[in-house]
């Protein structure tokens, strides 16, 4: 059983759709993916680094706890990233060994 293409194209342009639709749909994974990993970072950042910098909440920050928080910000921020580009990278390797391509992430 074979599906046509509904806009009634041909079998090379068929083909060309099929993988511009790939395509998309791995760009709106890789979009969704980072939006996820956006949140969980942040979701993270907040319950980590206030616990940690403001042991008893009050009506404001004092600048220890502003200080605090913004270095403890900005050091989860760097693993992050760091975390994240090995990972892409190991996955970047891994496709190239398996003969996938050296797709972005």
């Amino acid at each position: 059983m074979s599906l046509s293409n509904p806009f009634g194209s041909t079998s090379s342009s068929s083909n060309i759709s099929s993988s511009e639709m790939k395509s998309a749909i791995l760009q709106q994974i890789q979009a969704e993916a980072a939006m996820t990993n956006a949140r969980t970072l942040m979701e993270k950042i907040n319950s980590n680094c206030f616990e940690k910098c403001i042991p008893s909440p009050g009506s404001s920050l004092s600048s220890n706890e502003q200080t605090c928080i913004k270095t403890c910000m900005e050091k989860y921020i760097s693993l992050w990233n760091t975390t994240s580009q090995a990972y892409s990278a190991r996955l970047r390797e891994e496709n190239e060994k398996n003969g996938m391509g050296g797709g972005s992430l």
